[in-house]
This record gives structure tokens, sequence and C-alpha cells, in this order.
């Protein structure tokens, strides 16, 4: 193997034949030698002394350039992907001598996009692989749409448990028609999921308000996102024609002067700050974020409208009927922060989340004047848009914390047999048959029996003695809680391993950036469809 110290004379003795654009640039310098077997300097360490302060300057100019061609390029030149493009540059110039990027190599858009197909079917060949060799029962999918000014686009996820974390992979981007219907969307998101999962895995859909979830009932179970439930139940009690009708002005009257208060000269990120450190997600875009904000800062607030000498905006503010919003709509907005938590299971938190809220608003409910009527129309919009499907109840007993806690008594009954219809409904895709076989020993009564097999059966049994174990007291890690009862709790564990990877929520913090460059791209016209949807497939599964 040719070592970098000759590849280094042959760059200087060769250097003005190869390349004359790069004398007219900048004349390569001698490099310092290098060790072949991990392409690291000879010497142990590198100082900034190996490159001369004059070069440095250069390479400080070219990366200045690229910074103000595209601001986007801020973050990208100090990511590891461009380190090690620039470092495969340098051993490449090393090994073969100073060269014309633009004459050896063309343009770079065209030489990536020549090799896109190629490393496009290494990596769906490497996602295929990982959501077919799945031991659960399924996979969770979610199908969320993303607005970017006038354009909009839907992306497409598939979740499932590996080791003890959830794994997410994003299998398509699609811009979005207005002339498309979710007939038309269902057909694409089978399309896409015929080609990376195997038509026996079962799968659990999360899909937001704009996906008619009737169209994806005959293909699994479908659920709605939560966060976009929770923002239909606010968006539909403080409209402000709801509102007008029921003679609520002064409900109105308060969310204009905390919308001027909050979003005039646009300080109230940069004077007052945020509300929390963890943002909802994009789906949750409710009215209630001014209100929110004004009433956390409000000291602030009358400090910064005293000293600019306009307190006739504060002076017109309903302190009272703010502090009793606020105290309805803060726990409504951290429902949706907590069951967009990404980093752990959130499907278990929706039942007890609608019996947290439901208690909320009865008990305020009680209360005199217009909360008591807004408390009223909160229970009637909980109940109409944050539908509670029966996975959420299932997800809910597989939660060691909390089991059955969160629900009545009278409600325990019908959820245990939740449970063991989903066992049934599942039980074919288990590979050990022999579990569910009844058992051969003859009992007595040929009715016990009956009755004693159906119970074994359905998982019954099985359900009531993991029932019966304590609570745990501290938070579990569910993953791992699982993998050491699989033994002892066998059709639970698989019930679990495989819902509590499906989130709650459909929309995920990665997906707003990811489709602000599918619809810049597409606005710019520089890729086709196909072209965009592989580069962002590419984007999140290969990192």
């Amino acid at each position: 193997m040719q070592s970098h110290a000759a590849d280094n004379e042959n760059n200087i003795a060769s250097s003005q034949p190869r390349s004359p654009l790069a004398v007219v640039e900048e004349k390569w310098k001698p490099q310092l030698q290098r060790n072949n077997a991990n392409n690291t300097p000879a010497s142990g360490s590198v100082g900034n002394s190996a490159i001369p302060e004059k070069e440095r300057q250069n390479i400080a100019e070219r990366l200045l350039r690229v910074m103000c061609t595209d601001l986007g390029a801020l973050s990208v030149v100090s990511g590891k992907e461009f380190i090690k493009l620039a470092q495969t540059l340098v051993d490449s110039g090393a090994r073969y001598g100073a060269f014309s990027v633009t004459e050896i190599l063309g343009n770079f858009n065209t030489l990536a996009l020549k090799h896109l197909p190629r490393m496009y079917n290494q990596v769906k060949v490497k996602v295929t692989c990982a959501l077919g060799s799945n031991a659960c029962l399924g996979i969770g999918v979610t199908c969320h749409s993303q607005s970017i000014g006038p354009d909009s686009c839907y992306i497409l996820t598939a979740y499932q448990v590996e080791g003890n974390h959830i794994k997410s992979y994003v299998l398509g981007i699609k811009g979005v028609d207005i002339r498309d219907n979710g007939d038309f969307i269902h057909h694409w998101v089978q399309n896409v999921l015929s080609e990376f999962v195997m038509s026996e895995i079962r799968t659990v859909y999360v899909t937001d308000c704009k996906v008619n979830s009737s169209a994806f009932s005959k293909a699994g179970m479908c659920l709605r996102c939560s966060a976009c439930a929770l923002n239909s139940v606010v968006q539909s009690v403080l409209n402000k024609r709801t509102l007008q009708a029921r003679n609520m002005h002064e409900v109105i009257e308060l969310l204009n002067v905390c919308e001027d208060l909050a979003g005039s000269t646009g300080l109230s990120k940069e004077t007052f700050g945020s509300l929390e450190e963890t943002s909802p997600p994009p789906c949750w875009n409710s009215v209630t974020d001014s209100l929110l904000l004004v009433h956390e800062r409000y000291e602030q607030i009358c400090e910064f409208y005293s000293r600019a000498k306009k307190m006739n905006l504060i002076q017109n503010l309903n302190k009272h009927l703010l502090s009793n919003l606020a105290a309805i709509l803060a726990p409504v907005k951290q429902a949706v922060i907590e069951l967009s938590n990404e980093s752990r299971p959130t499907l278990q938190l929706v039942l007890p989340t609608y019996v947290k809220l439901e208690k909320l608003f009865t008990s305020k409910a009680n209360d005199a004047g217009v909360v008591s009527k807004l408390c009223h129309l909160f229970l009637e919009a909980l109940k109409e848009n944050f539908k509670v499907h029966s996975a959420h109840k299932v997800a809910m007993i597989l939660d060691p914390q909390q089991k059955l806690r969160p629900v009545p008594p009278y409600q325990h009954e019908e959820i245990i047999g939740k449970v063991c219809e989903l066992i049934n409904e599942v039980k074919e895709s288990w590979a050990e048959e022999t579990e569910f076989e009844p058992s051969t020993k003859k009992p007595r009564a040929a009715g016990e029996a009956t009755a004693a097999q159906e119970e074994d059966w359905f998982g019954k049994n099985e359900v009531y003695d993991y029932l019966q174990e304590p609570l745990f007291q501290a938070t579990p890690d569910l993953f791992q809680y699982w993998s050491c009862v699989t033994q002892k709790h066998t059709k639970l564990a698989k019930l679990a391993f495989w819902l509590l990877a499906v989130p709650a929520v459909g929309a995920r913090s990665e997906c707003v950036n990811m489709c602000e460059q599918a619809l810049l791209i597409k606005r710019r016209r520089l890729l086709s469809p196909e072209d965009m949807n592989k580069l962002m497939f590419l984007k999140s599964n290969m990192l």
C-alpha cells in the first residue's frame, strides 16, 4: 500500500500540471506524514500549528461563504457528516495528489443523486429486516400531516420495540393535494407499508384529525392523535363564534386582550420567555398559549407595559377570569406535553388523562358564573373529541404502576374483558400455539371444564394473576419490566411489547424540520417527488 508520505511527494510534484484551477485558487501545502493503519497523524497530537495561519484564514473564509449562501448550513458545517466529507476529500488528495473538485467530481448534486437509488435500497433492506424480524405481535404506524405556509405533506412513520427501546423509522413523505381524500391517503399508506412490512404483521394506526380514520379501520386498529384530539377540545369551546352565540363576551374580550399583550411588538419570547422547556407537538396550535403566557408572566408583563406607558391594555384585563381559565387550560396543555413524550411509552396515559381532565372539568362545573358554563362545554367537547379506544384501556393495564387504579371499580370487568378479547384476536399470530391449547385433564363436570378451558384460552387467568400483584411504587421502565416477567406473563408480555410501542401522538419533533426541508425542495423544484421521498427516508433512517 502506497504510503501517505509518498503521496505527499507526488502531490507536490504533480499539483500544478494536474489542476490548473487549483493554482489560481490556492496552492496545496505538503501535509504531515500520516499513519496508514488508521489514517491519523503519525505524531500523537495535531495542534493548530499543523496548518499555517494563512491557510486557516483561507479555510475560514470558505466556510463563511458557505454559511452565507444558505443559513441552514450553519448547523451542517459543524455536523459529523460534513466533517467526514471534508476528511474524505483530504484523504483523496493525499492519495492521488491535488485535483480540481469541479473537474474530477463534477456537480455535487449530480454525483450524490447518481448513487441515491443504491443507498436507498441498502437502507430499505435494513429497515425491512428490522420491521420483519420483530418478535412482537405487530408495529405502530403514524400518519400525520404537517403544514408549512400554504403547503403541507404527510409523513408516515413506523414504531417497534428493539431491545428495551422504541425505534422509529420514517417510511415515506407525500405532498398533500387539497383534492386528496382519506381513501387516497389510505391507499398511499398501504402501498408504502407493502414495501416494508409483511402482511401478517398486525398494525395499530395513529392518525391526525385530517385523515378519515374509517379508511384505516379495515386494515387494523386506528387511533386518533391525542394531541390533535385535545386541541380540538379547546378549539371547539374557545371558538369565538361559539362564545358569541352563548353570550360569553367577557371570555372573547379576555382572549383578545391576551393576544394583544403576548403578541404585540413580538416580544413574547424575547422579553417574557417561554412557558416550559418542553414544547408541545406541532399539532397543538391552541388559542390558549397567549392566555397561559400572560397568566404565567403577569408581573413581568405589567412592568414592561408600565415602562412603555401602555397600562390601558392591562386595565382591560379580567384578572379573576384569567386565573380561573388558566387553572382549567394549563392541565390540558401539560397533558399534551406528557402524551407527546418521545423517550418512553405514552399510549397507556391516554385513559388516565381522560379521567383526570373529566374530574377537573366536573369539579369546576359547580362554580358560579361563566367558568361553570365553560366547564360544561369542555365536558361535552371532551366526550365528543377525545375518544378512548380499547387499545388505550389495554395499554393502561400493561403499566404495572397503574393497572386498573385510574378507573372506578365498575369498569374493571369491562376493561379486563377488552384485554382478553385482544389476546383472542391476535392469538393466531403467536408462535407458541401450545400455550393456548386447553388442558387435557378431565374435570368432574363438563360445564366446569368448558368454563375453565375458555378462561385459560382467553388468558383470563394470567390477567387476574398479574392484577393481583402489588402496584409499582416507583415509575418503572416498562420494557425492562416486561422483559423480566416474560416467562411468568407470556401473553401479556407480547401484548406489551406491541401496544406500548405505539405512540399516543402522531407528530414528532423531527417531523417539522423534515417537512420544512421537503417542502422547500418542492418549492425550488430541485428534486422529483420520488427523489425527495428517498432523501427524507435516508435522512431519518441512516443516522
